[in-house]
């Protein structure tokens, strides 16, 4: 498969994805317009948690479903993708003013197969770009992910409004019908036979998956510095639009700020930061963006003290030009840790403990803003940042990456030659 038809296809994956996701965000605004209670819209939130607990059956993933002349992971995404349009079609036809369970547990199963999804194509992605790409593969897939999650939401409001929710959700699975056409050209490449450069073979299930922490550095990078940076980045952002509504600013007007320019941004963090990866590292190219999270956690601390409006705008992109390249770089580490014939369990368990942490810190900053204050809360957001800039200089922190070697692929795949070493982090 050429370099531009992987790109396409990746795009279409992880847009189409973010599309699906966009109605699980969605929702819970959608119910409280329609009056249902806080506690429904609570445990509809819960919802959201499958990115999480899609550790628990990536194994099964990586053990069934082998098709001869289909690839593995293609097999998955012939089934879900067609499943997921099913189960939107099935929630368009739910009353959701009077329908709750039904629309809850037709949630419980889009939430199980956008995670299956998610499993699957992250796993696909390792298989099919080589190491020296996975720098713009990554950008692409923070990118289409920040596009997809607009269009998916925000996108969903709209058509919420003029359509209903019927209509809109019928929209909606049409949308999710196009990355099937990505899916049937997708050529596939087996996973190679050879052991990792670790020396083991991971192969399959919870014994495979949990061997992973013996990988030459992913301790340091998933286990502690990943959940630093992610923590650090979603605590100023889930104070933003309380922060921004005290201060008086519209929901229309703070959508249009947090969406479209923090989104925009957040592309364009993560096109920069793909494109320097190749040329100078994953290490640097980290430290870069963490400085530029951390000066603008900092910024936040003037808004907080009441700036005008064009602070709040620079603080809005500069942390969307943060996130979209952390999460570049965090993703084509990822890659390099994974082990292709575990590839859907190793990359779903490096993102879960970072993505578990990030999600309590964001749930908890407007509790710890109410309790001590704004300030305090950005405060403590600076300092897991600065924490994590310190740990990603120390030795064994910035050179874990140069230990790892790229996994021998195949050579109908175009990979690159057993025992390759990666480029070194730094």
């Amino acid at each position: 498969m050429a370099r531009r038809a992987r790109l396409v296809t990746l795009i279409a994956l992880y847009a189409g994805q973010y599309l699906a996701m966009g109605l699980l965000v969605a929702l819970p605004s959608i119910l409280r317009e329609q009056g249902a209670s806080l506690r429904q819209v609570g445990v509809v939130s819960l919802v959201n948690l499958a990115v999480i607990a899609k550790v628990s059956w990536a194994p099964l993933v990586d053990r069934y479903g082998r098709h001869r002349g289909s690839g593995h992971y293609r097999t998955w995404l012939l089934v879900i993708q067609p499943l997921i349009v099913v189960t939107l079609v099935a929630l368009a036809t739910v009353d959701i003013g009077g329908g709750f369970t039904a629309l809850l547990t037709g949630a419980c199963v889009l939430a199980v197969l956008v995670g299956t999804q998610d499993i699957a194509t992250d796993a696909l992605a390792v298989r099919l770009i080589d190491p020296a790409d996975r720098g713009w593969a990554n950008a692409v897939q923070v990118g289409a992910g920040f596009a997809g999650a607009a269009v998916g939401t925000t996108g969903m409001f709209i058509a919420y409004q003029h359509l209903g929710w019927s209509g809109s959700v019928a929209v909606l699975a049409g949308l999710c019908l196009l990355p099937m056409a990505a899916v049937y050209a997708i050529n596939e490449p087996a996973a190679g036979l050879e052991t990792h450069a670790t020396g083991r073979v991971g192969g399959s299930g919870l014994r495979a998956m949990l061997s992973l922490r013996r990988v030459p550095g992913v301790a340091a990078w998933a286990g502690l510095l990943v959940p630093l940076i992610w923590g650090g980045v979603m605590l100023p952002q889930s104070l933003m639009g309380p922060l921004l509504v005290d201060h008086g600013w519209h929901l229309g007007s703070l959508g249009l700020l947090t969406s479209v320019l923090g989104g925009g941004c957040g592309i364009a963090g993560a096109s920069a930061a793909g494109r320097l990866v190749g040329r100078l590292g994953r290490g640097r190219v980290l430290l870069g963006a963490c400085a530029v999270q951390l000066a603008a956690t900092a910024a936040l601390m003037a808004v907080a003290a009441g700036a005008s409006g064009p602070a709040a705008v620079t603080v809005v992109a500069a942390l969307g030009l943060a996130r979209g390249a952390v999460n570049t770089v965090i993703f084509t580490a990822f890659m390099d840790f994974c082990r292709p014939e575990t590839a859907g369990s190793d990359f779903t368990l490096l993102s879960a403990w970072g993505y578990a942490v990030a999600a309590v810190v964001q749930a908890a900053g407007p509790t710890l803003a109410g309790a001590a204050g704004y300030p305090t809360a950005i405060a403590v957001a600076a300092v897991m940042t600065g924490v994590a800039l310190v740990y990603l200089r120390m030795p064994r922190t910035y050179g874990a990456l140069a230990t790892v070697q790229a996994a021998p692929v195949p050579k109908s795949s175009g990979g690159v030659r057993p025992e390759q070493p990666l480029q070194d982090a730094r």
